[in-house]
């Protein structure tokens, strides 16, 4: 006698095996769609998805926004708002990257710190990281083409150059470097609103104190040959002055004696005297002015021969 199949019960044991495996998809579902599944983007961020089964880069999603992934698709975390790459120091205190220290024209190390600040097209963020999947264009491309544009242009001028057309060194430092982030081809015209900084420049401190050294030395030698003109200006004054007078003195004795001489003539006509004794007596009355200038007391003989003694008085006679 043949016994009946049971298909009730084969058919029950497979429902419960379906069951269940429905039930641990769900388990695995409500606990990884939370965890994994639901994603934001920040204010000024932009995000790209990388699916590697498919093989697909998306278009970037820019926050802020939320967002669904697949469990196994990466997410790229993108920042355009702004950034920037600083080549500077000052004490111990240094930027991105050391200053730019290019050569001047006449051969001295120059230092310039400089600070270039940008922001990315939203539009451009796929294309840049399918270019850049480390997201290193800052280091491998912006900060190379910063540094070597202000060793070109800075390289054109002398320190002294430098020194003294330091806002025209800015403005076409500035223009060139923007010119040449916006003309790099590797970038993809992703790079928008590029700033720049010029925060110094200048040569070594060396230079400059030789510069100081040299200016305080030049005005040593002005002063000295401005003390050295003076003295001969006053020297001169002084022997023209000491010239104009002993000319007037002189001008003025001959004045005296001409107008002397007049006189004693005069007189001699109008007398009958002789000249000659009235010259005599004349120059006899001023000596003996000049001499009581000096000595108070003293008798004045006249003697024969128009001759003349003076014997002070209180002195013992010879």
């Amino acid at each position: 006698m043949e016994e009946t199949p049971r298909f009730g019960f084969g058919k029950r044991s497979r429902l419960v095996k379906v069951l269940v495996a429905l039930l641990i998809v769900a388990i695995i579902f409500a606990i990884a769609i939370p965890l994994v599944i639901f994603r934001t983007v920040a204010v000024g961020y932009g995000k790209i998805l990388v699916d590697p089964i498919s093989q697909t880069i998306s278009d970037p999603i820019i926050g802020p926004a939320w967002f669904a992934k697949a469990p196994w698709v990466s997410d790229i975390n993108i920042y355009y708002a702004l950034d920037s790459v600083g080549m500077w120091k000052e004490g111990e205190l240094q930027g991105d990257f050391p200053p730019i220290t290019p050569i001047s024209k006449d051969g001295l190390r120059i230092e310039v710190d400089v600070l270039v600040r940008w922001s990315l097209d939203p539009t451009k963020l796929k294309a840049l990281y399918q270019r850049f999947p480390n997201l290193d264009w800052k280091n491998r491309v912006v900060s190379s083409i910063v540094r070597e544009t202000g060793r070109d242009v800075v390289g054109q001028y002398t320190a002294i150059e430098i020194i003294e057309n330091r806002s025209v060194i800015t403005r076409v430092l500035g223009e060139e470097i923007v010119a040449s982030l916006y003309a790099e081809e590797s970038l993809l015209e992703s790079l928008i609103n590029v700033e720049v900084d010029l925060r110094d420049i200048g040569p070594p401190i060396e230079f400059l104190q030789a510069i100081e050294a040299k200016l305080a030395a030049e005005q040593a030698k002005l002063q000295a040959e401005f003390e050295r003109e003076k003295i001969l200006i006053l020297a001169n004054a002084s022997a023209a002055e000491k010239i104009i007078a002993a000319q007037g003195e002189a001008s003025s004795r001959l004045i005296i004696a001409n107008g002397t001489a007049e006189s004693i003539l005069i007189i001699a006509r109008d007398t009958g005297m002789n000249a000659t004794e009235l010259t005599n007596l004349y120059l006899t009355l001023e000596a003996l002015k000049e001499i009581a200038k000096t000595t108070q007391n003293f008798v004045v003989i006249l003697g024969q021969d128009n001759l003349t003694y003076l014997i002070p008085v209180g002195q013992e006679q010879p």
